[in-house]
């Protein structure tokens, strides 16, 4: 009777194996933490930050530049030191820069490109975080599971242990078969030991991205993830890619930055325009030249008044002179090459993401497949298997290594499903990284 009562604890141990706990009702969701890594990352943040600083910037183009204001005081004596009466003459002057053909708007123009590309920065990154988020959390899910599995699994075969030890104890079992399992159980926590630094390995990557403290353990993994499934076809996902990847989008973003730096290098060949005047002073009065009428200084001279006098200029830059107009062709070109150079980026990546996305779709649709195979058929098999085998060896049909290597081989099974699971969530997760947004 004791004996039917222990194999019965084992065959209920047993099928608790595939058995989840219930949800922890504190536990975070995966769309929590997107939310929180897209909130607190300091990656995004400098992203965010560096784009809002790319917009002031466009702005600080959109304005005339300043006008210069000048003060001389021209040929003072040495020994005097009244700069204002005693010089030759004072001026002050104020000039003009003014940027002719649309310069400005142009150059305003090229910045608020560059300002989307800015931007964009932080769209590939926000879409890549979330990817990253998703991943390292199924990741720790399925640790945390395999966790779970080697526990039950321990707790196995100590049962088995009590089982046999009671056996042992009228000759119905051998001390080898218990050695077996003793060394089997410090096999189970030997893995159990490296699953759990794997934990906590991964626990400090989701933590990094989350921006959290590094050494947090606030972590709580929900024991159930979303069955979420792939909504859209392979013709679907790929017409996203190409409309909806954010690196796609900043590379057409770059070439339009860059036809806009050359709409902004031909303005520049139009001539600004500098207007000057100036005011001047005179507190000796009027300077002797060679033309003086010198009968004026033998009928003797008044008293030097102040006189008054004013300027204007008016100059113009030439950048089609000869020696200066090549640096205008050259910088076209430079820019039509980058163009080129760009488009071509643009194809290889595109090509290159279409061979990731078809690979991560592949891989989706063999976790789909493996979950069915491994719940509806691999795994109640190999669970029936081991119940006989327990139930074959109350009867000395079978010997304990067989019911060990059954038993090992529904755990790998097992194993094999939990992996599948996730595999699925993190194909998905490769898949919207890829495309751009949901695919769910």
């Amino acid at each position: 009777m004791k004996k039917t009562v222990n194999i019965s604890r084992v065959l209920a141990l047993l099928l608790m194996v595939f058995t989840f706990m219930p949800p922890v009702a504190w536990a975070q969701s995966v769309d929590s933490l997107v939310n929180e890594a897209i909130k607190n990352n300091p990656r995004l943040k400098s992203f965010e930050a560096k784009t809002r600083s790319a917009e002031f910037r466009a702005e600080s183009f959109n304005s005339a530049q300043a006008p210069t204001l000048g003060i001389q005081f021209s040929e003072i004596p040495f020994g005097k030191y009244n700069i204002v009466n005693d010089a030759l003459s004072n001026e002050v002057s104020l000039s003009q820069m003014f940027m002719l053909g649309g310069k400005i708007s142009a150059m305003t123009e090229s910045e608020r490109k560059n300002a989307v590309v800015q931007g964009d920065n932080y769209k590939v990154y926000k879409v890549n975080l979330i990817g990253q988020v998703k991943m390292a959390y199924y990741g720790l899910w399925m640790n945390e599971r395999k966790i779970e599995v080697q526990k039950r699994n321990i707790d196995l075969y100590n049962n088995l242990i009590n089982y046999l030890t009671t056996n042992y104890s009228v000759n119905r079992a051998s001390q080898a078969d218990i050695l077996t399992l003793k060394g089997e159980i410090a096999s189970s926590q030997t893995q159990l030991v490296t699953l759990q630094r794997e934990f906590e390995s991964g626990t400090y990557k989701l933590n990094q991205l989350l921006g959290r403290d590094l050494s947090s353990g606030d972590i709580k993994i929900a024991k159930e993830i979303p069955n979420d499934t792939l909504a859209l076809t392979q013709a679907e996902l790929e017409d996203m890619l190409a409309n909806l990847n954010p690196s796609l989008k900043q590379m057409s973003n770059m070439v339009e930055m860059n036809k806009a730096m050359i709409t902004a290098n031909q303005k520049d060949r139009i001539p600004d325009l500098m207007l000057q005047a100036m005011v001047m002073r005179q507190p000796q009065g009027m300077i002797l030249t060679s033309k003086t009428d010198l009968s004026m200084l033998s009928m003797g001279m008044e008293e030097p008044k102040t006189e008054y006098m004013y300027s204007l200029m008016a100059s113009i830059t030439l950048p089609f002179a000869p020696w200066s107009k090549g640096k205008f062709q050259a910088r076209e070109e430079e820019l039509y090459a980058g163009i080129k150079g760009i488009e071509y980026e643009k194809s290889d990546m595109q090509r290159d993401m279409t061979a990731q996305l078809k690979a991560s779709v592949t891989k989706y649709k063999t976790a789909e497949d493996l979950l069915k195979l491994y719940s509806g058929n691999v795994i109640p098999l190999y669970e029936q298997a081991a119940q006989a085998q327990l139930t074959a060896y109350q009867s000395n049909q079978t010997s304990v290594a067989t019911i060990i290597d059954t038993y090992r081989m529904l755990l790998m099974q097992q194993m094999n499903y939990y992996m599948a699971q996730a595999d699925l969530q993190m194909s998905l997760a490769e898949i919207e990284m890829m495309v751009g947004g949901p695919v769910k």
